[in-house]
């Protein structure tokens, strides 16, 4: 069979016109169906981009409209719908977010989210949505017929319409569980050693073999000269808070760490011990804190021409793990003849904001998942009456070493069930204990573990158990001693 060429091409070139208004009128019909389906089927395309600042979430989303001008509300609209009803599906860098209001509820209830997320027109203003977009970018359109398809990125303000559903009654408030109230870190922001040894804030303090050491003194804070660092931390934690940390202020820590006694005069002769343990003031910092995370600050105010500029220099340590570094950014703001030193710094260090607080945010999943890491020891006195090698005990139907039985304890109350051990008639030492982050208080709230609400837990055992006591003491933010 022969087919000519010329006919075929001269069909094709006749039947153009004809597809193109079957598309046309395919996208319009898809248009007006659209208008009239239920807010809870519409059609849109969302594309989830990432998380802005400020409890936001940005989305490009794509629509088609009469005109680009209702094509960029209708964009609004349908991100606003998809934070309420879809959710948010993960990608390599977020976790999925379920939707704010459930299906069920939104169909329950569905004029108010009908009047929530109508569209403006001539005669009415249109529903709250609008409230809740932070900013759009620069829309893009493409004429197709009578119809425009517009393509926008949307800012929502996430978190606000959250808190307004919730307030509604429309979505279930967090509850007080991992997810809600320690889904963030808790976190300090003390000076460097660098910062305080250029200013002079430092002390002579004598470590345990009796040498003089030159230590930074935290308490600066009444000094005349620490009037910039007081801003410039306020305002660090400023924005660490608005971020959603939980923060605590080295300020005022300091002024409740001058109630009380010194912290090197804890070790006594019920330790058994040869002389106190002295501790540096980083280490009782820490200690009672009981913070995740340090953010160690170094900042130095420059000139440039007639104005002034803050060149910074932070880090976030793992104050539970031997101050391994989790988080560090630097760098220099833009000059001014009038900002005051903590506008300075904020506008430093602004831009270097959301890689940081992702990096701690990561870090703490990381320990939600797998624990946070200590060390333990078990020490006796010279009176003692127990030797872990040799005093044994029933336990589980056997006779058992005192040693064996601490370590059972630990791997079964430890996230990875696998502390390593170093043992001695006198002293077992645990290194890599992983103890979880939080645990579940007898009323069944979610409570937080420090490394002392961990080891209680073996104190009460010992007691309840085989009638021995011991006494804990913190030796640092990251080990804990119990002494028998």
């Amino acid at each position: 069979m022969h087919v000519n060429i010329f006919n075929m091409k001269s069909l094709r070139l006749k039947m153009m016109p004809m597809v193109a208004l079957l598309m046309m009128a395919s996208t319009m019909f898809a248009q007006k169906n659209n208008e009239k389906r239920s807010i809870l089927d519409q059609q849109y395309e969302v594309q989830y981009i990432g998380v802005g600042q400020d409890g936001t979430k940005v989305f490009t989303v794509t629509t088609t409209a009469k005109d680009a001008t209702e094509g960029v509300e209708m964009a609004k609209r349908d991100a606003v719908a998809a934070c309420l009803f879809r959710g948010i599906t993960a990608s390599g860098n977020t976790k999925a977010t379920p939707a704010i209001v459930s299906y069920t509820t939104a169909e329950n209830n569905i004029e108010f989210f009908e009047s929530f997320l109508a569209l403006p027109t001539k005669k009415n203003p249109g529903g709250q949505y609008h409230r809740f977009i932070n900013k759009t970018g620069n829309p893009q359109s493409v004429k197709n017929g009578k119809v425009y398809t517009v393509s926008v990125d949307v800012q929502v303000l996430y978190d606000e319409l959250t808190k307004y559903m919730q307030d509604k009654g429309y979505a279930e408030k967090v509850k007080n569980t991992d997810a809600g109230k320690y889904a963030k870190p808790m976190l300090m922001v003390v000076p460097s050693d660098v910062y305080c040894n250029e200013m002079g804030y430092v002390q002579k303090w004598k470590d345990e073999n009796g040498n003089v050491q030159t230590i930074v003194n935290y308490d600066i804070f009444g000094r005349e000269d620490s009037r910039d660092l007081r801003l410039v931390i306020a305002s660090l934690n400023e924005i660490f808070k608005n971020k959603g940390f939980e923060v605590q202020s080295l300020e005022f820590l300091l002024k409740s760490l001058k109630q009380e006694d010194q912290e090197n005069a804890l070790i006594s002769d019920d330790y058994g011990l040869d002389g106190a343990i002295a501790e540096s003031p980083i280490d009782r910092i820490k200690r009672t804190a009981n913070v995740d995370f340090i953010v160690d600050l170094d900042f130095e105010v420059m000139e440039k021409g007639m104005g002034r500029y803050v060149s910074f220099n932070m880090r976030a340590v793992d104050v539970s793990a031997n101050a391994r570094e989790i988080a560090h950014a630097h760098g220099d703001g833009k000059p001014s003849n009038s900002a005051t030193i903590n506008t300075l710094l904020e506008e430093a260090v602004l831009n270097h904001m959301d890689a940081f607080c992702k990096k701690l945010q990561d870090e703490f999943v990381d320990m939600s998942n797998n624990g946070r890491q200590i060390t333990v020891k078990i020490k006796r006195t010279d009176n003692s009456d127990y030797d872990f090698l040799r005093t044994t005990f029933a336990f589980e139907g056997e006779q058992t070493t005192l040693g064996d039985i601490i370590y059972y304890w630990l791997q079964d109350n430890t996230v990875d069930n696998n502390p390593t051990r170093v043992i001695t008639p006198n002293v077992l030492t645990f290194n890599q204990v992983m103890i979880p982050l939080t645990r579940t208080g007898r009323r069944g709230a979610i409570q937080r573990v420090d490394t002392q609400d961990y080891l209680q837990g073996l104190q009460t055992y010992l007691r309840n158990n085989y009638n021995i006591d011991g006494t804990i003491y913190m030796r640092g933010p990251s080990e804990v001693w119990l002494v028998l």
